[in-house]
């Protein structure tokens, strides 16, 4: 785990790791040993910030071991006094409220009465009065003639005159403003008390607009089971127009305490040398007292005592996916005023969401999201789809919406059957008879399942009438980012689907090739796909799973280490699987990777026809994870005998098909070990694929249409 500490060469941090480790193993003798090593080194550390950090941690380690935990479930602000205190906002509290500011913006261009901000937030006070300010008094021109603030916060003082004053000098902003203004002050100190007020929310008219903002306090349900699930269905059954998440892009929410320990110390180590830049006085204090509180909760608690539980944009997209909430894009270009104020920072998108970063580590993030209906809702999209389709086909009239105001609704009936040959059964009992009657036929006809002519007939089926007028309706239709297709939790919004229908021209500028390239979405669905036909026809296919795209870029990144992957992959999925297949993306390519089990292969299947040395480094990466870490928890012996192997593939002719490609070596491999295709005939797998992931499963077999018709005489 070392690996993840920056500036590991301090004598100091060496041993705050090993004291960590000690702790973790339970041999508390040496830890008190290198307690004191550690003091006698903390005079010799000349990075003040290093040193402050350790020390804070060190703290955490000792609350640990001895059970002593902070008595306020919050730090408490060093004045009750409002008016003395001159508060200077930090970067991260700038970032939370303009990156807020602008979807509030935009939401209020819709003409309605009423307006209910719904704030959960961890931020002090004077900070919520100057956002207020700013938001009332300077040009939201399309304010609303009645404006409810409810805010859900922790008590940050023990002083009852404190709060009072808030109130007033809250008051006393709204005054100022040509609007009716009511003021709701909600207090949780814990995670129920959270919930409960949530639970409390209602909405008071259809001609109202609602809007909700979680700064820095999310995050913290998921110490209480269940509590996001419950909290995210109330705020989607409230309808709010937005709801803004501001949290922090760490990763310690996990069991492991070594893990959490020295992932956490990485990231509060540029946290506060990013801070150390622009501290002014009491913003300052403010901000070391919460995170030193934070790293005594990380470090020291455990259980529903732990409430600071950090997770990443990627997760807190999918549980959001998962909870049915669309995600909308924020354009990191909003920042110009906020990045000449703190050069020191910078903002990148991820997802369509900026992010903050100093020094290259991410530290904070924003995102923006609203609950879908009953007919639509956005998925997952890893790949960030809203940037790989901005771009404009003008060989296809397929236009984006700026937002949806129609449901994703194709206009035709829905079949329970997507073939006329199959439609001549009559109950899903008969296709359950014939498939058993098919199966055994097969397997007694024919050990070898699949032939190349089989195959190449089944990649080259011919799409129907009932086909070619879907493809056709698609590329007039418009689009609104939301998810497409039956089955929902595919999670393709049809923006990604979409460039499965431009079909590439033979030459290709390349500030046009953009649009033409699948994401992630799209990739990630497919093998989802395979896999579910191998399920369905257990007798045709060896059995194959797949990992996400995301996972060997985590691992090839460092933003998760071998241990740490391995810890988020279900091995049961996996066990007993004939062929694993790995899609992945390097440097805009997609390569497919497939680990023969049966075998001990590892394929590795590039349409450029690279060198055999080419990404020699990542190919060594991947095998170590796979070899030490993967293979050995699925109970295979001599693993490090694993083979790299390269077969004779067909190779891409253009910069654009890799992904198709992909697909289709992964489809091919689903059946034997030859692949039928050429390059000529991705614009047929570009339509087959879309139609494929629209109706959410692969076409049926062409053999298996044959047997039906002689089953039945027809």
């Amino acid at each position: 785990m070392c690996q993840l500490i920056p500036g590991m060469g301090s004598p100091l941090v060496i041993k705050l790791m090993d004291c960590a480790k000690a702790i973790a193993d339970g041999d508390l003798k040496f830890a008190d040993q290198l307690f004191s090593d550690m003091e006698a080194l903390s005079a010799a550390e000349t990075n003040r910030v290093t040193k402050k950090v350790v020390e804070y941690f060190a703290e955490a380690l000792a609350r640990r071991v001895h059970g002593v935990h902070p008595r306020n479930p919050f730090p408490l602000l060093p004045s009750s006094n409002l008016k003395k205190i001159s508060y200077e906002p930090s970067p991260l509290e700038w970032f939370a409220c303009m990156s807020t500011d602008y979807a509030i913006r935009d939401v209020l261009n819709v003409k309605k009465k009423k307006l209910h901000l719904i704030e959960i937030s961890s931020l002090v006070d004077c900070w919520q009065r100057h956002s207020l300010e700013e938001y009332l008094l300077h040009g939201h021109h399309g304010m609303p003639l009645s404006f409810q603030y409810t805010s859900i916060r922790p008590k940050l003082s023990k002083n009852d005159d404190y709060h009072q004053e808030n109130r007033r000098m809250i008051t006393e902003v709204a005054q100022r403003s040509p609007v009716d203004f009511k003021y709701r002050a909600l207090f949780a100190d814990s995670v129920p008390d959270i919930v409960e007020s949530v639970l409390r929310l209602e909405r008071t008219s259809e001609d109202e607009i609602i809007i909700v903002r979680w700064v820095f306090q999310l995050h913290k349900l998921l110490a209480l089971e269940g509590a996001v699930d419950k909290v995210l269905s109330k705020l989607k059954d409230l309808k709010p127009d937005i709801m803004v998440i501001v949290e922090q892009e760490a990763d310690n929410n996990t069991d492991d305490f070594f893990y959490r320990f020295a992932s956490s110390f990485k990231y509060y180590l540029n946290l506060f040398e990013s801070l150390e830049l622009y501290a002014t006085s009491v913003s300052s204090l403010i901000w070391e007292r919460h995170l030193r509180w934070q790293i005594c909760n990380v470090v020291a608690s455990e259980g529903i005592d732990r409430i600071e539980r950090h997770e990443t944009l990627a997760r807190w997209q999918q549980r959001l996916y998962g909870a049915r909430f669309c995600s909308v894009s924020l354009c990191s270009d909003q920042f110009a005023d906020f990045l000449y104020d703190f050069s020191a920072y910078k903002i990148e998108e991820n997802s369509g969401f900026p992010v903050l970063l100093a020094a290259g580590h991410p530290l904070i993030f924003a995102s923006v999201w609203k609950p879908a209906n009953a007919t639509h809702f956005s998925g997952e999209n890893i790949g960030n789809s809203d940037d790989t389709m901005r771009g404009t086909d003008l060989n296809h009239p397929i236009t984006i919406l700026e937002e949806s105001t129609s449901p994703v609704v194709e206009p035709e009936s829905v079949s329970s059957s997507e073939f006329a040959e199959p439609e001549v059964v009559s109950s899903s009992e008969s296709d359950d008879d014939n498939e058993y009657a098919y199966n055994i036929k097969r397997r007694l006809t024919n050990g070898n399942i699949w032939s190349v002519e089989e195959v190449r007939e089944y990649l080259d089926s011919p799409f129907t009438e009932k086909e070619s007028k879907r493809l056709s309706r698609w590329k007039s239709r418009k689009l609104t980012r939301n998810v497409a297709g039956r089955d929902k939790q595919l999670n393709v919004p049809d923006t990604s689907l979409a460039s499965l229908l431009r079909i590439p021209p033979s030459s290709t500028p390349i500030l046009e090739e953009k649009q033409y390239y699948v994401d992630d979405s799209v990739i990630n669905a497919f093998f989802d796909l395979l896999k579910k036909r191998q399920e369905k026809f257990p007798d045709w296919y060896k059995r194959n799973s797949s990992l996400p795209t995301w996972t060997m870029t985590f691992l090839l990144s460092g933003k998760w280490t071998m241990t740490k992957l391995l810890s988020c992959i279900n091995i049961e999925e996996i066990a007993g699987t004939a062929k694993l297949f790995i899609p992945l993306c390097l440097e805009n390519h997609w390569i497919l990777i497939c680990v023969d089990m049966e075998k001990l292969e590892f394929l590795w299947l590039d349409s450029l026809n690279s060198p055999l040395d080419a990404h020699h480094t990542e190919k060594t990466t991947i095998l170590e994870w796979l070899e030490k870490h993967l293979l050995p928890v699925l109970g295979y012996r001599n693993s490090q005998q694993l083979k790299l192997m390269q077969l004779n593939i067909p190779y891409q002719t253009n910069r654009i098909d890799c992904g198709i490609f992909v697909m289709k070596y992964a489809d091919c491999l689903a059946h034997c070990d030859h692949f039928p295709f050429t390059q000529q005939d991705m614009p047929h797998f570009r339509l087959r694929v879309f139609l494929d992931i629209y109706r959410g499963r692969l076409p049926v077999p062409p053999s298996y249409v044959r047997f039906l018709r002689a089953l039945y005489n027809i």
